[in-house]
């Protein structure tokens, strides 16, 4: 039984399921975000936490990924990148509070982005 069929054994609700990906992720983006000390190295490690929950939302409602759903998820991962772009120049100097206050940022864009694309798969069926 590989990873894909335990989860979805002990998760049987589907929107548990996507919940429990969702918030996983927005974990993580706020890890990456409290714990990046390079000036904009947070959006690096951050992209590809999107890009993977994104990923396997779309494994949830079997959504395949075509080139266009890849470059528009990218775009929309940019899109959060630049929104808080401004707020991380200026917390960039605030030693302590800065870090939590990026992480917060970090987890509560990809929370939103998350529950939008669970939002667009459930109406569309696809992410284009």
């Amino acid at each position: 039984m590989n990873l894909r069929e335990r989860f979805r054994k002990y998760i049987p609700d589907k929107d548990r399921r996507c919940a429990t990906i969702i918030h996983g992720a927005s974990a993580a983006a706020g890890a990456a975000a409290a714990g990046a000390i390079v000036p904009g190295s947070d959006a690096v490690a951050i992209a590809p936490v999107q890009v993977g929950m994104i990923t396997a939302l779309a494994d949830e409602f079997d959504v395949h990924w075509t080139d266009a759903a890849v470059k528009s998820t990218l775009y929309a991962s940019l899109g959060t990148i630049v929104g808080k772009g401004g707020a991380n120049l200026v917390l960039r100097w605030v030693p302590v509070y800065g870090n939590l206050i990026r992480a917060v940022v970090a987890a509560s864009v990809t929370e939103a982005l998350g529950w939008a694309v669970v939002q667009k798969l459930r109406t569309d069926g696809k992410l284009t």
